[in-house]
Formats: structure tokens, sequence, C-alpha cells
């Protein structure tokens, strides 16, 4: 719904900017962040996204008014985000809703939507998580940095970049990526909590681990992932946790399609009931 109505919201936008610009020109003639906006809602509307970005990202970097930085990203975020073609949106949706149950269906269908509209975040995006969940993430680190090189303050693009990273191991790249920008408040810390929790555990730092396991069950008890490394936690301890395990389980076959949404910013959200079915077969003593 979002996306569907951000073109009404550029259209209203440039409409609006029209008429502030056009009182701001009476008292000066020098240019406002709102002609800056204005020229960048336009070169939108003339489907050249990556110009308008560029001009707006060039007076991110010289402004620091609060006011004027907040309405500057959120028309860098519309702007980078709007679909141009409805080919392209359909493709995009399909994809999205496919990548539960028919992850090479939801790559395919993401592939020809990035090839009708390459420089189309919300694509880019839900492409390197498919990308992720198919183990290829070095593509999938590619294409999102592709677009932070543009956007470089996108947090999603950050978190999907961190996520890329993770899954190659490259843990020193990771902490880079943590460290540019203020985690802990976050509307997306469970997730990040997640990739520190594999981090520490990857490090054996299994103190820090457990610290951040705790405050990933807190942030959000309901996420599946959260029964997933509390069980990786205990094995990696030599506990068995079989109540864990059967969570994960039995949440990610009983989800719905409205709870997967709530959590698809997680490339591997329910992608390991292979792994843990396996390891609790084993541990009840039954043949794999």
């Amino acid at each position: 719904m979002r996306l569907r109505m951000i073109r009404a919201v550029l259209a209203t936008a440039l409409s609006f900017s029209s008429v502030v610009v056009l009182a701001q020109s009476k008292m000066s003639r020098s240019e406002t962040y709102k002609d800056i906006i204005e020229k960048a809602y336009n070169l939108s509307l003339q489907k050249d996204r990556q110009q308008a970005l560029n001009i707006l990202m060039s007076a991110l970097q010289k402004e620091s008014r609060p006011a004027a930085v907040a309405e500057i990203k959120k028309a860098v975020d519309e702007i980078a985000h709007i679909f141009f073609s409805d080919k392209a949106q359909q493709l995009y949706e399909s994809g999205v809703s496919l990548r539960k149950n028919e992850l090479p269906q939801s790559y395919d269908k993401l592939i020809e939507a990035s090839r009708i509209e390459p420089d189309n975040f919300a694509i880019a995006e839900e492409l390197a998580r498919v990308m992720i969940a198919r183990n290829d993430c070095k593509n999938a680190q590619e294409t999102v940095q592709k677009q932070l090189n543009t956007v470089k303050h996108d947090e999603d693009l950050k978190l999907t970049l961190a996520q890329s990273l993770a899954c190659q191991d490259k843990w020193a790249e990771y902490q880079k990526v943590f460290e540019s920008f203020p985690v802990k408040k976050s509307p997306n810390m469970k997730y990040w909590l997640a990739l520190e929790v594999e981090k520490n555990m990857s490090s054996k730092s299994m103190t820090k681990a457990q610290e951040n396991l705790a405050s990933l069950k807190k942030a959000d008890e309901k996420y599946p992932e959260a029964f997933y490394w509390s069980w990786r936690f205990d094995m990696a301890q030599k506990r068995s946790n079989l109540e864990e395990a059967q969570k994960y389980v039995m949440t990610c076959k009983n989800i719905s399609a409205n709870q997967y949404r709530q959590y698809m910013i997680d490339p591997m959200l329910c992608r390991r009931i292979i792994e843990v079915e396996a390891e609790m077969k084993g541990a009840n003593g039954r043949p794999e």
C-alpha cells in the first residue's frame, strides 16, 4: 500500500512545493532546500531517479537544520522507492508474495523487475534478501552496495548489507556497518540483535552472545529467529533445548502470511526448519 501511494504523494508534494517556492522566490533569489526538493520531484516525474537522488544527497550533505534534513530525507525515501512502471511493481509484489514458499520463482520475478527498474531501491532490497536466502551472499552484497553508494544513510539498505556480510562471515566489514549509525535507536533493533548473537557466537564470545540473546527475546518474544538462536546458543553450550527447537519449527510451520510479512526484513526467516528438525530427530535417537 505504501509503495502504491507514493506516486500520488509525489504529485501532491510537487504541487505543494511549487506554492512554497513561489512564495519564497519573492523574498530571495537564492536556491532553498525546498527548491531542490521540487527539482528532484520534477526529475522523478521524468523518471530520472538517479539525478533526482544525486541533487538531494548533495543538498543533504550541506544541510544542518533538523527540519530541512528531515524533509530532504523524506523526499529521498519516496523517490528511491517509487515505481515508474506498473509491470515492475507487479513483478515486485509477485516476488514478495512468492518468497515464503517458492524462492526460485520469487528470485526470477525480482530479477525481471530489476531489469525494468535497475535503480529502484524497493526491488534491490528485496532481491538482495532473496539472494541471501539462496546463499548468493556476494551478489546480495554488491546489489545493496550499489544503492548505498547513492544513498548512504538508508538504514534498511545498511541492515541488508550487514546481513549479506554475516552470511559470508565477513565480521570485520560487518562491524564497520554496525558502527556507522545508532543501532540502539533503530526500529529494526531485533534484526541487528540477531546478527550480534550470530557474530558473538562465531567469535566464541558467549557471554556477549547471551546478553544479545536476552535483549533479542525482550525486543520481540514472537520473532521466530529468537527461538532459533536460543536453540543454537544452547547447542553451542552442549545443552539440549528441544523446547526452543520445537517452538521454532512449529512457529515457522504455522506462520500466517501476515505474520511472515511482518518479519520479512530478515532474509533467513524460517529458512532453517530442516536443520533444526534433523537435530531434533538425532536428539530423540531416531534415524535422520
